[in-house]
């Protein structure tokens, strides 16, 4: 690897001068010394580099919880200790804080510089495998619809609950970004939303992670702006390394999209692997779809849009004329079931968890074991 970026945290300014002096060498650099205090905290946030190395030539005590606080929001940086004459209990102790090694400060510059070299580059390589071994199989879904309440949400939601009782890891992110929906379907009336994680600037996987509420179902949940206006602080590059980092960690993230084709909303159709395109059987729903098929030929993304049909069996256009009109033959069609649609979002609860035996929980079923069949 290239010199190896270390950012050094130590309390004393003696300490932080001393540490600097035994790592005069051409593959390390240190790119910021500060305390590993409140404002350490910040300051390491967002410094890029590949260690964090706590140092202190007395006991190491208020480090560890330092060191606890930055595993939990930096997974992309090796943490190490340098200490005089780390005993059994020091390195149990460091191992429960996410340090990856303990080096004795006394070992000799030689052997501190070796050691620091040798943990980052095997913590790089092994974070790379992760990385390549956990996104394999993960799939982007996105549910889309140019026309307001024909469903997409509810499709949203009970896909992604049937993917979750398939044992699947499956994240939900409401990018309905000025009115979404998903908190209401799930019942999760307040939490951190993707604006308050876009304000941090980081997207780091355990960043994201903290932003993510767990619902009773297995669901990771991410929601959408509390108001309107914040909808503007996310911006295309944040829905890109948002999602390009929640693949490493999900089977399955489905995504809630809003009504309109904005770049944020484009950005995610092109890291989906899959578009499900929501229409009802009405002359404006289709009318508008039509249009918007359209608009996903030009921007090439046709191969992966897929015809879901919500509603049916409600108006006098049938299955067969959607198919005609849009030239696309629906891959799902769910049938209309307002009793059972209205009793979920007014308990907070899925569908297919209230209404398992409706029509609809069932179509809506089949179709997420055929996705998980596909893979």
């Amino acid at each position: 690897m290239d010199s190896v970026r270390i950012m050094l945290a130590a309390f004393s300014a003696e300490d932080r001068k001393f540490i600097s002096g035994l790592l005069q060498d051409e593959s390390l650099r240190i790119v910021s010394a500060f305390q590993p205090d409140k404002d350490g905290l910040k300051k390491a946030g967002a410094q890029p580099a590949d260690v964090l190395l706590l140092g202190t030539r007395g006991k190491a005590d208020r480090e560890y919880d330092f060191a606890e606080r930055m595993y939990t929001t930096r997974s992309d940086i090796t943490i190490l200790l340098l200490a005089p004459g780390p005993s059994a209990t020091d390195i149990a102790r460091a191992m429960e804080s996410g340090i990856a090694r303990v080096i004795d400060i006394e070992s000799g510059e030689s052997a501190i510089r070796t050691q620091i070299l040798t943990t980052a580059s095997r913590d790089q390589n092994r974070r790379s495998c992760v990385v390549k071994v956990s996104s394999y199989d993960s799939k982007v879904v996105a549910c889309y619809s140019p026309k307001g309440g024909v469903g997409k949400t509810t499709i949203a939601v009970n896909i992604a609950y049937a993917l979750a009782s398939m044992n699947k890891k499956v994240a939900l992110i409401d990018l309905s970004l000025q009115f979404g929906d998903v908190g209401v379907f799930l019942d999760i009336t307040k939490g951190d939303t993707i604006a308050d994680m876009v304000e941090e600037r980081t997207f780091e996987l355990s960043t994201i992670r903290s932003y993510l509420i767990r619902h009773q179902s297995g669901i990771m949940v991410m929601l959408s702006s509390n108001s309107p206006e914040y909808a503007e602080l996310i911006r295309p590059e944040h829905i890109e390394s948002i999602l390009s980092t929640l693949r490493t960690e999900f089977d399955y993230v489905v995504l809630d999209m809003g009504v309109s084709l904005g770049d944020s909303a484009i950005s995610a159709f092109e890291i989906a692997d899959s578009i499900l395109f929501i229409v009802n059987e009405d002359i404006a729903a289709l009318h508008d779809a039509k249009r918007s098929l359209k608009v996903m030929e030009a921007l090439n993304l046709q191969d992966k849009t897929s015809i879901v049909v919500n509603k049916d069996g409600v108006s006098t256009i049938k299955v067969g004329d959607v198919t005609r009109l849009l030239d696309m033959k629906p891959v799902l069609v769910v049938p209309f079931d307002i009793k059972s649609a209205v009793m979920a979002v007014n308990r907070g609860i899925p569908m297919l968890n209230c209404a398992s035996r409706s029509k609809a929980s069932q179509a809506i079923r089949t179709y997420a074991r055929s996705m998980v069949r596909r893979v």
